[in-house]
């Protein structure tokens, strides 16, 4: 039986164009995230993967040369993606059999939702995760009711995309799977079109996963690194841990941060109603897919951004119940439809740069986050403090290699113990006449030393200190580089002079070489 109902299409494409456009207005803000200069450093060497990621996320920045790369040009598809993800909203109510009142408010809370906030204004390979995986889930829930097989062509192409752009999307694609084996919707695997479909996944995906095996799937060694290498900010503040116990309550609670505690609440309801409510027995799956990956990401040691795209389809749930409960208490339903909406819009600028980094440290401050005590203020957000300084950076590495000795300069290499760092300099360096960067992280260290015999090597970071300490006879502290607005991340970053190596540097690399975030 068909239980959709119409969607509200009026609404849900002027929503989808105005959150676009909102994320485009405010994409300028502030500057290049960390990874979004590493992403312009791989679409200058275009492949068909990535030690640390899959390739969409280059191809995208390479679209944005033409514009030199500027942050409007790089961000322009996120934000699209974060458009379409609030028309997704809207639809998968509708396919719940939501009213235009829960269609409406499913697609308002999938758009301010702090995590699609941030990720629909920054580029990062999570940031096409909210469209994705929502698609992937509504075409997987039409498919269900409908019986329809060619919904499968829909699914793959959905999934395709959904893993060019991050692996993740595999955990997706395992637990809905699993979700469908386990209700009476497996019928839907007993048709022709579902190995058709897989085949042309595992077809399409073939050039990424030929790269990873010629490469010695890198990827998994990232994985592995990113837990051994977790810290707490400069901040003090700490979400990840190398400690399972301990990193599984923190992942747990940013489940809560990133979608908005307030309005947590519709989630977990959601979830329980597709697992419990029969007219949603159809769907049930989703929820049992979501519990799965949940479990999943907490045994797995996962961040907690890592299945950040699922909770569309368990917002809309929530909306949708609660429109049935509450029929005949609309004062019930405007209480809760206005206390979700003034929460997530007083946390928006701590997702989306509405306001300048001063305006934010006001903000923060007079919410009583920062400047206590008569203590300093300070930008508190990490991922936003993360977007200052690069090109300062740049700059106080300049004054050192121009400061060191011509015969010397012309042999000396500038090495970053972070592809951040590398990326920083490659990009800013011509501005400074100053040589392209090395570094032995991720992507960077198959690009290798570019013919440096190391030595005289400029190094950038603390991470690999005492490697380098090892590594050359003489290491010399120059200097170091602070930027305020990165004080919730990172203190003085030094600067090394390093000489007397103990071999020649191609011999060295591979002991420099470290895989992880």
């Amino acid at each position: 039986m068909d239980k959709r109902s119409p969607i509200g299409q009026r609404f849900a494409v002027a929503l989808g164009l105005s959150t676009a456009l909102v994320h485009i207005a405010f994409s300028w803000r502030y500057g290049y995230y960390r990874d979004e200069l590493y992403f312009i450093a791989c679409a200058k060497r275009l492949a068909w993967g990535y030690v640390d990621m899959p390739p969409l996320t280059a191809l995208v920045s390479w679209l944005a040369a033409p514009a030199h790369y500027e942050l409007v040009a790089l961000r322009v598809t996120v934000a699209i993606a974060a458009g379409i993800t609030a028309y997704l909203a809207c639809a998968i109510a509708a396919e719940l059999g939501g009213g235009n009142w829960a269609q409406r408010l499913s697609a308002l809370t999938v758009a301010l939702t702090p995590a699609y906030l941030f990720l629909g204004t920054t580029l990062t390979t999570t940031s096409y995760e909210p469209f994705t995986w929502a698609l992937a889930i509504l075409a997987t829930m039409r498919l269900a009711r409908s019986r329809d097989p060619r919904w499968w062509y829909a699914i793959a192409g959905a999934f395709t995309f959904g893993v060019y752009a991050k692996y993740s999307m595999l955990l997706l694609g395992a637990t809905l799977l699993f979700g469908l084996l386990v209700t009476p919707e497996r019928t839907v695997l007993r048709t022709r079109a579902f190995p058709i479909a897989a085949l042309a996944i595992a077809a399409l995906l073939l050039p990424n996963i030929a790269w990873q095996t010629v490469h010695g799937w890198p990827m998994l060694e990232v994985l592995r690194g990113d837990v051994l290498g977790r810290h707490a900010f400069n901040s003090g503040l700490q979400f990840e841990f190398r400690q399972p116990l301990v990193n599984g309550g923190a992942f747990l609670l940013e489940q809560l941060l990133f979608t908005n505690p307030v309005t947590a609440p519709l989630w977990i309801a959601g979830t329980i109603a597709l697992l419990c409510a029969p007219r949603f027995s159809a769907y049930r799956f989703v929820a049992i897919a979501f519990l799965v990956i949940l479990l999943a990401a907490v045994a797995l040691n996962g961040k907690g951004y890592y299945i950040a795209g699922i909770y569309t389809p368990l917002i809309c749930a929530g909306w949708v119940a609660l429109e049935r409960a509450w029929h005949a208490r609309p004062a019930w339903r405007f209480a809760a439809a206005g206390t979700g909406l003034a929460s997530a819009l007083l946390l928006a600028p701590f997702t989306i740069p509405v306001l300048s980094a001063q305006g934010l440290i006001a903000y923060s401050k007079m919410l009583g986050i920062t400047g206590r005590d008569r203590t300093p203020q300070h930008l508190v957000q990490p991922l936003f403090a993360d977007e200052f300084g690069w090109q300062t950076l740049t700059a106080r590495v300049a004054h050192f290699y121009d400061g060191l000795p011509p015969t010397q300069r012309t042999r000396t290499a500038i090495f970053s113990d972070t592809y951040a760092g590398a990326a920083a300099i490659e990009f800013y360096g011509p501005r400074y006449r100053i040589p392209q960067p090395i570094s032995a992280q991720n992507e960077y260290y198959l690009w290798g030393t570019r013919g440096y015999d190391g030595s005289s090597v400029l190094a950038i970071g603390a991470s690999q200190a005492d490697l380098l300490r090892a590594l050359f006879r003489r290491v010399v502290l120059l200097g170091t580089f602070e930027d305020p607005y990165r004080w919730a991340i990172e203190g003085p970053t030094p600067i090394y002079l390093c000489t007397q190596p103990v071999a020649p540097l191609k011999d060295l690399w591979p002991r420099l070489r470290w895989y992880g975030a």
